[in-house]
């Protein structure tokens, strides 16, 4: 699941098989019950590798500077 916790956004995972995110310039990581908090820009593969995965969920997190603070 995603949800919006105050200015952010986090991934949680809940799956048998893990959720592997990928934030541009870093790393791949692997959530297995796990939570994230999204940032910059990324990839989001479920169940398995984004080298391995045919669909993605590519997502950006961008400041919105209008906002007011939660």
């Amino acid at each position: 699941t995603i949800e919006r916790r105050q200015s952010n956004f986090v991934l949680t995972d809940r799956s048998a098989n893990g959720t592997y995110v990928t934030v541009e310039g870093d790393t791949e990581i692997r959530l297995r019950r796990e939570a994230l908090t999204l940032r910059n820009h990324g990839w989001i593969s479920l169940g398995q590798s984004r080298a391995k995965a045919t669909e993605l969920v590519e997502y950006f997190c961008e400041e919105n500077p209008d906002a007011t603070a939660d």
